[in-house]
Formats: C-alpha cells, sequence, structure tokens
C-alpha cells in the first residue's frame, strides 16, 4: 500500500483512486468487445472525481495505452491507409482546437454529435471512409471537438460501422484510430502546460489494468458472430447517442 500512495495523485483521495484502477480494466474490456463505449464512461466518472482541469488530459493519455494495447493484439485487422489519411486530420485539428477558446458550448457539441449517432445508426448512410478527404476530414472534425467533450468514439465508429463490416476490421481499426488522436491530444495539452508528471502513477496503473481488460474483452470478441456484433453494437450506440442527447438537453431542463 506504501507503493500505492506513493503512486497516488495529491489532489485524489484513496478510494477514488483505486477505484479508477478497477475501472479501466472494465472499461478497457467493453471498448475490447464492442469498439466503443468504455471511453465514454470512463470520462464519465473521472469527470466526477478529478479536477476539472485533469480530467481531459489524464483521461486521453489512459485511453492512449489502452489503445494502443487493442493495437498491438489486432494489428493485423487494422485498415492501415485510413489510419495515415485520420492521422493527418487529426493534427490540425487538436492544434486548431488546443488553441482556441471554447467557442462552441459543450452541450451544444452534443447535441450535434448525439443526432449524427442516431442518424448513421437508424437511417441510411453511405460513407466509403477507406481513407482520402474523408479520413482526413473525419480527423480533423473530431480531434477538434475531443479537445473540449474528451471522447468522439462513438462518432467515429457511426460513421465506419457500414464500411468496416468485419466486426475485427472495425475493433482494430478504431483502436489504431483512438490511438493516433489521444497521442495528438496529450501532446497538445503538454504543450499548452499541462503537469502531467503529477498524475503519472494513476495514468501508468490504469493503462496496465486496462491492457488486461483489453485481453479478456478480445476473447469474448473473438467469440461473439459478426451479426450479432452489429446489432450489439447498434443498441450500444443508440444508448450512448441519447445519453448524449440528454446531457446536452440538461440546461434547458
Amino acid at each position: 500500500m506504501e507503493l500505492l500512495d506513493w503512486l497516488r495523485p495529491a489532489a485524489l483521495e484513496q478510494g477514488p483512486f483505486l477505484f479508477l484502477i478497477g475501472l479501466s480494466a472494465f472499461t478497457s474490456a467493453m471498448t475490447a468487445m464492442m469498439g466503443v463505449g468504455g471511453g465514454a464512461v470512463l470520462i464519465a466518472v473521472m469527470a466526477n472525481v478529478l479536477p476539472p482541469i485533469a480530467v481531459i488530459p489524464v483521461h486521453g493519455t489512459v485511453q492512449l495505452g489502452s489503445n494502443l494495447g487493442r493495437v498491438w493484439t489486432m494489428q493485423e485487422h487494422i485498415r492501415w491507409p485510413l489510419v495515415g489519411w485520420f492521422a493527418l486530420g487529426c493534427l490540425g485539428g487538436s492544434l486548431l482546437g488546443g488553441q482556441i477558446a471554447v467557442s462552441i458550448p459543450p452541450h451544444w457539441l452534443k447535441l450535434i454529435i448525439g443526432s449524427f449517432i442516431l442518424y448513421s445508426c437508424w437511417l441510411p448512410l453511405r460513407t466509403g471512409l477507406a481513407g482520402g478527404k474523408t479520413g482526413v476530414l473525419l480527423g480533423a472534425i473530431t480531434a477538434f471537438v475531443a479537445m473540449f467533450v474528451g471522447v468522439t468514439a462513438t462518432f467515429i465508429i457511426a460513421a465506419l460501422r457500414k464500411s468496416l463490416s468485419d466486426r475485427m476490421q472495425l475493433v482494430g481499426t478504431m483502436a489504431a484510430l483512438m490511438a493516433v488522436q489521444h497521442a495528438l491530444k496529450a501532446l497538445v495539452f503538454g504543450l499548452f502546460g499541462f503537469a502531467f508528471a503529477d498524475w503519472l502513477g494513476l495514468v501508468v496503473l490504469m493503462i496496465i489494468t486496462g491492457f488486461m481488460g483489453t485481453l479478456v474483452g478480445k476473447k469474448v470478441l473473438d467469440r461473439i458472430p459478426n451479426e450479432h456484433f452489429s446489432q450489439l453494437l447498434k443498441l450500444t450506440l443508440t444508448l450512448l447517442a441519447l445519453k448524449l442527447l440528454w446531457d446536452g438537453l440538461s440546461p434547458w431542463l
């Protein structure tokens, strides 16, 4: 316990510290199974536990580690050309989003993202996101938004799920895309002065337990047929979209 106390950030009590370490395993397993969802659950909890200034940079760094674990275990399924174009767009979006003040209220972003996800799940949507300009545009938009709301995986997977119909390819490619986005986000926050060293112990422990969760989640994914996976993903995205819409409407309720 002395080692854990040494690794624990000064701004965090022991109970929440241990809870976040365990939660990282659960949310990573969830994402490894569905390609989405774990990051949204994790940031929702972090927003109620961590100081506001630390929520997005710490969450992004933990998610970077978790997604790199999924990239390592699923690298043969990843659509690498799309990842390259997406990274190019993310670079511009992250830099722009990190430099400007939050001019768009977060609740409006949540309403926009939630509406897009519902549309993509329940109405015809042709994407064809194999790379090129569409991949660059997806990277730029989502990286910009991620600097304010932290989680954009639901938006990305909703745009990709019909062009990447194989579950292993979809989950693997999502891991690579999110690893790129979170890496650039962490870099930008570091350049703008966030003290990552104060949170390093928590981040490292959450990445370790997150990788354990990834291994468990991948074993479950291996056993899910494509048809069942598609149905579960659609249900998961719908629930996450409704949560975003609820949060977006909360200022008027």
